[in-house]
């Protein structure tokens, strides 16, 4: 019977050497190869954002310069026979209960939000504000220039007194340089009577990313729980996509009658139609006017509450909005 080999002395620990030496080499394989491998992902990142930066900056970049298409309107300072004046902004639970409460007694406000809601686009009462104001009494001096404006709602007379002026703005759709959404326009006697009234589907832009002031571009009026057709004036569109935004619809300057729903048709500058855009002309007047610090202290491309009341623009802009009003929607 043989007896088992003893290793010579010290040869077993040659032997728990070599073992030891091969385990730490192999494990510095694995780390070199993982790093190895961190390096190859790090590169392929670093490749394929290269790849995909210009195409996603060219996809901004797409987007701006769709909005951009919509030049700024000209801008009349017109003549202001009622000055403007206690401008403020008021939003919160207030204004959305007075439009909730409209939308239940008022069958132009009503009728004006259903459009958005039969799309189910829905209208964000929630977020509603109104900038408010007093006028001043009459000038002497300035003419009265005919006829511009008639109050359907109020015994079609051809202008009508007042005292003060809200303008609430129920948006269904805001983002940068476009607002849309219905507003409602009420004029008011001393004794806080509505003595004229007018409702409107409307989209407003800010043509100009380097500048606040905003143009209207639709305006479909609502008269006797109606939604009449978009007014037609030249650089108006009539029919948008209410609530869509406006990157995602084409733009065309096709005169045609009729155009795939998709499709924005321009009005060209040589066709008329009766009732001038009355909110168009608000806006054209208030910042016809506005200048000077009330454009260029805003840093911001929204239609809002917030910007409406900070007193960088209700300093150089907000008055004037109030008697714009009064020049163009009531007279």
């Amino acid at each position: 019977m043989s007896n088992p080999r003893i290793a010579p002395h010290g040869q077993g620990t040659v032997v728990a050497s070599v073992y030891s030496a091969s385990f730490l080499q192999e494990g510095l394989d694995m780390r070199s190869l993982a790093k190895r491998t961190m390096i190859s992902i790090v590169v392929l990142i670093a490749f394929t954002t290269t790849l995909i930066a210009p195409y996603a900056d060219a996809t901004v970049q797409s987007t701006k310069a769709q909005k951009k298409q919509l030049k700024p309107q000209t801008r009349e300072k017109r003549a202001l026979r009622r000055a403007g004046k206690d401008y403020k902004v008021r939003k919160g639970a207030e204004v959305a209960a007075k439009v909730r409460k409209l939308k239940e007694s008022n069958k132009n406000v009503r009728a004006a939000l259903k459009v958005f809601e039969d799309k189910k686009r829905m209208p964000k009462v929630d977020a509603s504000f109104a900038i408010n104001g007093s006028l001043d009494s009459l000038k002497t001096g300035l003419n009265n220039r005919g006829q511009l404006f008639q109050n359907v709602s109020f015994n079609q007379q051809s202008s009508i007194s007042g005292d003060s002026i809200e303008i609430i703005f129920v948006p269904v759709l805001s983002q940068d340089m476009e607002w849309q959404g219905t507003i409602i326009s009420d004029l008011y006697d001393n004794g806080g009577n509505i003595v004229g009234e007018y409702v409107a589907e409307s989209v407003l832009v800010m043509p100009d990313p380097n500048l606040y002031a905003w143009d209207e571009i639709y305006e479909a009026p609502v008269y006797n729980g109606v939604v009449e057709p978009a007014i037609a004036e030249p650089g108006m569109y009539t029919n948008v996509d209410l609530g869509v935004p406006l990157d995602q619809q084409v733009l065309s300057s096709n005169t045609y009658p009729a155009n795939p729903p998709s499709v924005i048709r321009v009005i060209s500058a040589t066709y008329v139609q009766g009732g001038p855009a009355r909110i168009r002309a608000w806006a054209n007047c208030t910042f016809g006017w506005c200048g000077g610090a009330g454009i260029n202290c805003v840093g911001t491309a929204l239609w809002s509450a917030d910007v409406l009341s900070s007193s960088c623009f209700a300093s150089g802009c907000g008055n004037y909005a109030i008697g714009c009003a009064w020049e163009t929607i009531w007279q």
